[in-house]
């Protein structure tokens, strides 16, 4: 016998089966819980500020789609230097 999550029972069909007699709201349908992409584990970078030229190994701050409360408090949302936000990049440092 397969184990599955309810997610993944309800998105398969076999829990509206088993419980097609219910009075109520019944199974909620799941569209896309498993397509939203999650950005909180990224792994540490260079993150380089055009403007002033300043650069530091980090992560920029992004809001995760899966995940929209929270917050990376080391991630970096503007450059220390210059404070600019939009002059940002970030680069994958050398991986062996």
């Amino acid at each position: 016998m397969e184990k599955t999550t309810p997610i993944v029972a309800a998105a398969a069909g076999s829990v509206r089966k088993k419980m097609a007699n219910r009075i109520g709201r019944g199974v909620p349908e799941v569209t896309d819980a498993y397509s939203k992409k999650c950005s909180c584990n990224r792994e540490k970078a260079t993150v380089f500020c055009r403007s002033c030229g300043f650069y530091c190994n980090g992560r920029i701050r992004l809001k995760c789609q899966q995940h929209p409360r929270v917050t990376f408090l080391l991630d970096i949302s503007e450059c220390p230097k210059c404070h600019s936000s939009v002059f940002l990049d970030e680069y994958k440092t050398g991986q062996s």
